[in-house]
């Protein structure tokens, strides 16, 4: 994979100095925990003190500067004690942070995360993560999908990450009035379920949690496999990161609004149960009948109410999880494309193979795995 190789401050040939830097930065961090706000600011410390942290940080490897579009990244990577991988931060002005995710850690991390008043989109490829929004409502993060999520300025939350997950994830996070000016103007229309994110008034955590697409997932990849370095990485970064941002939106705008039927508490519990179902159950994929059975509804009731809340078909949403979860075996345990097909109901191989590239436009074959570097 070509990585992003920023030039260093420092000469290429050590001096005892350095070396006893880099003896402090591995007994600091072995010891410290946390995610990258922990390691580069602190404990509980913003995504904002985080970067300005970057400059004179001993965590930092490698950092890079565009000064005319104001530009500023670096990578952190992980000691061979805590795992092996990196983060890759870019700040893109005071409007956009982005965080190329691409690690295993060894033990199981925890971070607080205060709230900052920016909306977060994680785009997933891999990896198991957890938000703690409260004991009763944790947010499991472990399959290919676009989350969505903010918090209010005086609520934190915590974020941890499971031993040994393969985490390959870009988190872009946004100032809201960034978002409305930017991909909303100019008639300011702002998407039903996005509101909440860019409304001024957030008082609790808000997230929102969608299947990643085919056009996400390829931009993602060239994220995490940015074939540039230096300054031109910081502006390539910058650009697909805006991409991703069109591609999110307009996942929003694809919503339904609200439901035109009101729903009791119990048909949306169903109707959830029914969701995560068809999240985990690929082969054989659930018959209607057979899920409404299983979560208690009339067929009728499911079929549409699924659509009205989640914006989607049963046998829509049925077939993205599939193919996404086949792109994972395919990506990550490289399996056969014949054994991948039968794991998420295929009985040939051969129309699994033209069901993949119908929704990918790609070939299971040519699927390539993304590794840590």
């Amino acid at each position: 994979m070509a990585g992003l190789h920023y030039d260093r401050f420092m000469s290429s040939t050590p001096s005892k100095s350095d070396n006893t830097r880099s003896e402090n930065r591995s007994e600091h961090r072995a010891s410290s925990g946390g995610l990258f706000r922990t390691v580069l600011a602190g404990p509980g410390r913003t995504l904002a003190d985080a970067f300005a942290s970057l400059e004179g940080s001993p965590q930092v490897e490698r950092l890079a500067r565009h000064v005319k579009r104001d530009l500023l990244g670096a990578r952190v990577t992980l000691t061979p004690q805590e795992g092996a991988g990196y983060w890759e931060l870019t700040r893109i002005r005071d409007d956009l942070y982005v965080i190329v995710e691409n690690f295993a850690y060894r033990d199981p991390r925890v971070e607080r995360v205060p709230g900052d008043g920016l909306v977060q989109f994680n785009f997933k490829v891999s990896g198991d993560l957890t938000l703690g929004i409260s004991r009763a409502e944790p947010v499991r993060f472990n399959r290919p999908s676009l989350l969505v999520w903010s918090q209010a300025t005086d609520v934190e939350v915590s974020e941890w990450t499971a031993p040994s997950a393969h985490e390959r994830n870009v988190a872009i996070s946004v100032r809201p009035e960034f978002l409305v000016e930017h991909f909303l103007a100019p008639s300011g229309e702002v998407p039903e379920r996005l509101q909440s994110f860019v409304s001024r008034e957030r008082r609790k955590v808000d997230y929102c949690q969608m299947p990643l697409t085919a056009q996400m997932f390829e931009s993602v990849t060239r994220l995490i496999n940015n074939p540039f370095t230096g300054v031109r990485a910081l502006v390539y970064t910058e650009a697909v990161t805006l991409e991703l941002l069109c591609s999110a939106i307009e996942s929003f705008c694809s919503l339904s609004g609200a439901p035109t039927q009101e729903y009791t508490d119990r048909e949306l519990r169903c109707l959830h149960a029914a969701r995560d179902i068809l999240m985990r159950r690929f082969a054989p994929a659930p018959t209607i009948r057979q899920l409404a059975r299983a979560v208690g509804l009339a067929e009728t009731t499911l079929r549409h109410g699924f659509k009205s809340v989640f914006g989607i078909t049963l046998f829509d949403f049925s077939l993205r999880c599939r193919m996404q979860h086949a792109l994972t075996l395919l990506r990550d345990r490289r399996w056969p494309v014949a054994k991948v097909g039968e794991a998420v109901g295929y009985a040939h191989p051969t129309s699994f193979a033209t069901a993949f590239r119908r929704y990918f436009e790609m070939r299971p074959v040519d699927v390539r795995r993304v590794k840590p570097k």
